[in-house]
């Protein structure tokens, strides 16, 4: 199994290769996947290096929030024999699954949650990129809807980055808020920090995605996309409980 790592600008150019050399490269390294982990705010390249995929015959995987899955685009890598899965990277045990981890604990033990806040703050590039305007928006959004799919009720909730601190390096610091009820309505409240490193927190999901793409590629098995989509991203088209999507991927992928 093989993975391809280039780069294309915004206009589909770089200073030594076109678009078409780029995509000649990967005819002939003929890898399986192109991995897109590319920085938050660069859309115009993701969706290059998405159709740069596609052309050549290899499947993408988009760790980013730039929106690239559509049911247009999965049938066009099928068509090819091939799978296209994202959007943005759940990391293993980052600030939005650990977020829905504790919503869905708390809702199966008849904890109701009523307001709920998550701001994240970190130091690399990812995260420098991400605090332009419309970007951070994105990324809040997509935050805030994947952790709201956990609750039974609506809740009042806020999810996203909301500084960058060149001193924190790698690492990432989630700062948590959550206000609750119990029995007789008895009322929780919860405030924690959670400190990872950014990058190697989403490694083994990445390789956890390509093992299972791989396997469902084989055996032509394409239905399985949406499963490993809902395990490992935050956008996925179908979206699914944390706990039910875990569950899922196990039973198709572990034996």
């Amino acid at each position: 199994m093989m993975l391809h790592q280039g780069h294309i600008s915004k206009n589909g150019q770089t200073k030594s290769s076109s678009y078409d050399e780029f995509v000649n490269s990967l005819k002939k390294a003929k890898p399986d996947f192109l991995v897109n982990l590319i920085s938050s705010g660069m859309e115009k390249s993701g969706e290059k290096y998405a159709k740069a995929a596609l052309d050549a015959g290899c499947s993408f995987l988009n760790a980013t929030a730039a929106k690239t899955v559509t049911d247009q685009t999965r049938k066009a890598f099928e068509s090819k024999g091939s799978l296209i899965l994202g959007d943005d990277l759940m990391s293993q045990f980052g600030g939005t699954a650990f977020h829905r981890g504790m919503i869905d604990f708390m809702a199966s033990r008849g904890i109701f949650l009523k307001k709920a806040y998550q701001l994240d703050v970190g130091g690399n590039q990812d995260t420098q990129s991400t605090m332009a305007e419309e970007t951070r928006e994105r990324k809040r959004q997509i935050k805030t809807d994947s952790i709201a799919i956990e609750s039974p009720i609506p809740f009042m909730s806020t999810a996203g980055t909301t500084e960058y601190a060149e001193q924190l390096g790698d690492s990432r610091v989630s700062y948590y808020w959550m206000e609750a009820k119990g029995f007789l309505d008895s009322p929780i409240e919860l405030d924690l920090s959670l400190r990872t490193n950014d990058s190697t927190n989403g490694c083994n999901v990445i390789v956890d995605v390509i093992r299972a793409a791989k396997r469902s590629i084989d055996k032509k098995d394409f239905g399985k996309s949406d499963i490993i989509s809902a395990y490992a991203f935050k956008s996925p088209l179908k979206k699914m409980h944390i706990r039910e999507c875990i569950k899922a991927f196990e039973d198709a992928f572990v034996n």
